[in-house]
């Protein structure tokens, strides 16, 4: 099929305008029962016809481009008829007449013997070469990555007996606990980047960016709460409400999730999302009047007898009815595309016109980068001359036809997301007369009539969005690179080797099959978070590089993030590290602020490093002494010993039940840290027995030659390692333990030889890699 491609450079601009706004398609999952027997034949015509109007979008070995979905498994690739009907119903975008009857017939016995046949099944068979980590190893890292937990031991024992059946159904457990929802929407974050307008960012961030006019309650905690003495009280709510005003588009993909609801209302809910702090910014009506907010049994701002109680994290479906300043219907909701921070984070100017909106739009909810269709770009931007460049010339008009629908969708939002119609009276001038009509895939929004869209573009919009398959695309790289780590792979140039291909072609079956089984769930995202993660691309753990040659892209260990390492601590020590509790601090760490700092650092750097360190020795000094006032059965670190576990009695002869003990404990400490399962006679646990010997034996020998030192050392633990307080999450002290269960000496030097191996294993690449 290579030796086409230079016919294929050679197909004109008209022939590239064939595929236009082509870049639908379906993304769907293996095809007739994943066996590679198709009934597609080679047909010379269908090749042809193939070349000349479908390569342009969806590449010349099939694997699509980066504006060109994959037809490899495509969802309609089931039988020739099937897809006859499809390229008959809607290919080309924009010219589906041109590709009708016969040439739709060859067409299909084309594309099902080329992209679906033989190659297909060797992409189902393509991860032979892979080993997977046993179910008990996924089952942790998919805890403490879901959840922010270690499995239990109930969840450990079904697992190890009942292998994947069992691993499945944890998952299903995990994916309702709050962290999972957590989780979820820091995963689209790092796309949507909205979390800029956080309290932690900006002062009143979110709040700001809403128009005072249209919402003058805004800052309703000011008269609520005016002057000094309630200043505490105002300054609560005032960040509650603002990070509700700031998180209403997240908080879309929690409901959604929460309630097996379809993923679709992302793009197409006809309402926002409020709690009761937000709900008094927007005075927004509940879709269910007869809801109420939950309330929490501790208040959540408290000062001077004044107590809030309502949740923060309690959000419902909430619609603005109400007359606005220039529009008295209220605003057309149509899922993040109305929500005024995703308007703001992706703004407009006068000669943009929204065009950078609709970039986002292809890029974000239909994994299409817009910039790379093929055409002749005018090096000094201004083209042929034309009065109107991106309606009249050729080498504008390419991206333009796609992009300007789009962005002409978008015309009654302002450039600080304030809902305006436009029209010829209106503040929001709009001259469509130089633009294109709005539309998505050739298809031109119906703006009059009993079924007009003029004042609800962006709900036609989303809608369409929700339909295009492309969205299951963007939906399943988001999980993807969000569990992953990495972005999934690109589609294969025309210089690629056929290993490369394969790997393309492979990763491509299996994450279409992932996004079919979601959208035949119902668009529950959580299947298709489950699909990942039973993947090989989450679970692998060895490849047999003579089978499968290109690799880099197997595998899911990566650099957690501050806030997952802050879980993990939570997870394994019972608190969290306070430093990390300063933006700065997490910034150095490698986190990200959506704001100047929008991706995170995927490798560490040396600062990193020794950040890590420090964590690691601060961390392992708070947390050893205080484990061993827990009772046995709550203790995280210390299952198999106590304070007075000595492998030596006082005259210096090994006790090798005390031993045993120790290793024991310390097979443990692999296994909670660091994920690693080792038996208490392996080469690892004899290293991490030598550390913890040879600390306790100089130790001890300091304590009985005190005089010889200076200064002396002392029984006393120093201030910090001394279990004396309890911790909050955030690693805080919170209150003071009783005296009696304090534990402020270590006469043996035995909490000392557990603090060096917990910091040993804490400085460990593993601890902060999942």
């Amino acid at each position: 099929m290579k030796k086409g491609i230079l016919a294929f450079l050679a197909v004109s601009l008209l022939l590239l305008s064939g595929c236009k706004n082509e870049y639908s398609g379906n993304v769907g999952g293996a095809s007739n029962g994943g066996d590679g027997s198709l009934p597609g034949i080679f047909n010379e015509e269908g090749k042809r016809q193939y070349d000349t109007q479908c390569a342009s979008c969806h590449g010349v070995d099939g694997n699509g481009t980066s504006i060109g979905s994959p037809l490899v498994a495509c969802a309609t690739c089931t039988s020739v008829e099937v897809l006859t009907d499809e390229i008959t119903r809607t290919m080309p975008i924009s010219k589906t007449e041109q590709c009708v009857d016969q040439c739709a017939t060859d067409t299909a016995e084309y594309i099902l013997y080329a992209f679906n046949g033989s190659n297909l099944s060797a992409a189902a068979t393509a991860l032979n070469g892979v080993t997977n980590e046993d179910a008990v190893l996924t089952l942790r890292k998919a805890t403490l990555q879901l959840a922010g937990r270690l499995p239990t031991t109930t969840e450990t024992s079904a697992v190890q007996s009942e292998g994947d059946s069992a691993l499945s159904s944890v998952l299903d457990v995990l994916m309702n606990e709050p962290v999972f929802y957590e989780r979820l929407m820091e995963f689209f974050n790092e796309q949507l980047l909205t979390d800029k307008y956080l309290s932690s960012n900006l002062y009143e961030g979110g709040i700001n960016l809403l128009d005072n006019d249209d919402y003058p309650n805004r800052k309703w905690y000011e008269t609520a709460y005016p002057g000094d003495a309630l200043s505490s009280i105002r300054s609560c709510v005032r960040t509650i409400t603002n990070d509700a005003v700031s998180r209403a588009p997240l908080e879309l993909i929690r409901y959604a999730a929460m309630n097996d609801l379809p993923h679709t209302l992302y793009v197409n809910a006809d309402y926002m999302m409020v709690n009761w702090y937000s709900q008094q910014v927007y005075d927004a009506e509940l879709l269910d009047p007869a809801a109420t907010f939950a309330q929490t049994t501790d208040p959540v701002c408290d000062e001077n007898d004044v107590q809030l109680y309502y949740d923060p994290t309690d959000f419902k479906p909430a619609r603005i009815t109400r007359a606005l300043e220039h529009e008295t219907g209220g605003v057309p909701h149509a899922g993040v595309l109305t929500s005024p921070m995703f308007l703001n984070r992706y703004p407009t100017t006068l000669t943009n016109r929204n065009r950078h909106r609709s970039r986002i739009v292809f890029d974000y909810f239909m994994d299409t980068d817009i910039l790379q269709i093929e055409g002749d770009r005018p090096g000094d931007g201004i083209g042929n001359g034309s009065a109107n460049p991106t309606l009249l010339d050729p080498a504008c008009y390419t991206c333009h036809q796609v992009m300007d629908p789009v962005a002409t969708a978008f015309q009654h939002w302002t450039d600080r997301g304030q809902y305006i119609v436009t029209g010829s009276t209106s503040s929001n001038q709009w001259d469509s007369s130089d633009i294109e009509p709005a539309g998505l895939n050739g298809k031109t929004i119906p703006l009059s009539g009993a079924d007009g869209y003029f004042r609800n573009m962006l709900q036609w919009l989303g809608t369409q969005i929700s339909n295009d398959p492309r969205y299951v695309r963007a939906t399943v790289r988001t999980l993807y690179t969000g569990l992953i780590g990495s972005d999934p792979l690109q589609a294969p140039g025309e210089d690629a080797s056929e290993d490369e291909q394969l790997a393309y072609t492979s990763q491509r079956t299996i994450l279409n099959a992932i996004g079919q089984a979601m959208v035949a769930d119902g668009w529950r995202i959580k299947t298709a978070v489950k699909g990942i993660i039973l993947s090989s691309y989450y679970r692998a753990i060895a490849i047999d590089e003579a089978k499968l040659i290109v690799t880099d892209h197997i595998g899911s260990s990566q650099f957690l993030s501050p806030e997952q390492v802050q879980r993990k601590l939570n997870a394994t020590l019972g608190f969290g590290w306070d430093e990390f509790r300063s933006e700065d601090n997490r910034i150095m760490y490698g986190g990200m602020d959506s704001d100047s700092i929008t991706e995170r650092i995927t490798e560490p750097s040396g600062l990193v490093i020794a950040i890590q360190d420090r964590m690691a020795s601060e961390m392992a000094c708070r947390a050893a002494a205080l484990d061993f006032t827990r009772s046995i059965d709550k203790r995280k670190l210390f299952v198999d010993v106590e304070t007075s576990t000595d492998p030596r009695n006082d005259e210096g002869v090994i006790l090798t039940a005390q031993v045993a003990r120790i290793k024991s404990n310390i097979a443990h400490l692999h296994w909670v840290l660091i994920g690693e399962q080792v038996a208490t006679d392996s080469a690892e646990v004899q290293a991490t027995y030598d550390l913890f010997s040879a600390v306790l034996s100089e130790g001890q020998e300091m304590l009985e030659n005190k005089d010889a030192y200076d200064p002396r050392p002392s029984t006393y633990l120093e201030w910090e390692c001394r279990a004396r307080w309890y911790r909050d999450k955030d690693g805080r002290t919170d209150g003071d333990l009783p005296e009696e269960d304090r534990i402020e000496e270590d006469s043996n030097y035995v909490i000392r030889a557990w603090i060096a191996v917990i910091a040993y294993l804490l400085s460990d690449y593993r601890f902060v890699y999942e």
